[in-house]
């Protein structure tokens, strides 16, 4: 069993289509923000993810990326939840942050190939 493969198909699904849908949403209901580019970069790993799926591609690369710039977004969400004001930092996405990092842990661990 692939992990790393099946952490990148899960992650960037929902990474795709769930941030996806709220990054439409809530530019339509409060026009771009800062919060719309947290949520672009989202959306553009959930693409990455596609491309290494669906292309059979090494998907190692996107579990590390997701481990460490999630990560570090969690550290700060958890440390200073209202970081410059901004939601990507704030309690449930310090929550979500640390879901996604600490699965791509797992999927690093656990995968069964050195």
């Amino acid at each position: 069993m692939n992990l790393p493969r099946i952490y990148t198909a899960i992650v960037g699904a929902a990474f795709l289509f769930l941030v996806g849908f709220t990054l439409v949403t809530d530019t339509h209901q409060h026009g771009v923000t800062i919060e719309t580019f947290h949520k672009l970069i989202h959306v553009s790993f959930g693409a990455w993810a596609a491309v290494i799926v669906f292309r059979k591609l090494n998907a190692l690369p996107f579990v590390w990326t997701n481990v460490l710039l999630w990560g570090a977004f969690a550290v700060i969400g958890w440390a200073a939840p209202d970081f410059l004001g901004l939601k990507a930092f704030g309690r449930a996405d310090a929550i979500l942050h640390t879901i996604v990092a600490s699965t791509g842990i797992i999927a690093l661990v656990f995968n069964g190939k050195r």
